[in-house]
């Protein structure tokens, strides 16, 4: 087996693994969505990190990221709170904007912001890390441009 072959190989089994994770967390997900309820949240602040590398070469400025914190109530009248998952560069939401929430059936601390990425972003992710090793398994055997003998 040469080379390539070798690596065409090292990036399906990359790939494949990816995938299957990406069903796992997809199948996951859909359970979720299947039970829960929908709920209205409000963004009552944000909650920010500062990464420690700087954004741009030689520039002094740090990169924050900005994660909300949504509020929501339970069929109860109890009022919970939660931070989303995924931080941006910029505030996503307005303080004392309401949001769709999925809040579980079963337990009512376990809730997602009901968006795209909220809900799906995980497997989206790690479906497109499989799809991006699972191309290179096809080019492998070909030969990356530059690679000579």
């Amino acid at each position: 087996m040469t080379g390539k072959n070798l690596l065409a190989l090292a990036f399906r089994i990359v790939g494949l693994a990816f995938a299957v994770i990406a069903a796992v967390v997809a199948a996951f997900s859909l359970a979720f969505v299947l039970r829960s309820d929908h709920a209205v949240g409000v963004v009552v602040d944000y909650s920010s990190v500062q990464n420690q590398i700087t954004v741009m070469p030689r520039s002094d400025q740090t990169g924050v990221l900005y994660y909300p914190v949504i509020a929501y109530t339970i069929s109860g009248g109890d009022e919970r709170v939660f931070t989303g998952p995924s931080g941006r560069p910029r505030p996503q939401f307005q303080v004392g904007q309401e949001v769709s929430v999925l809040v579980s059936r079963s337990d009512a601390g376990d809730a997602r912001l009901n968006t795209l990425l909220g809900v799906w972003g995980t497997p989206i992710i790690l479906g497109g890390l499989a799809a991006i090793f699972l191309i290179l398994s096809l080019a492998a055997p070909i030969g990356f441009g530059g690679m000579r003998r």
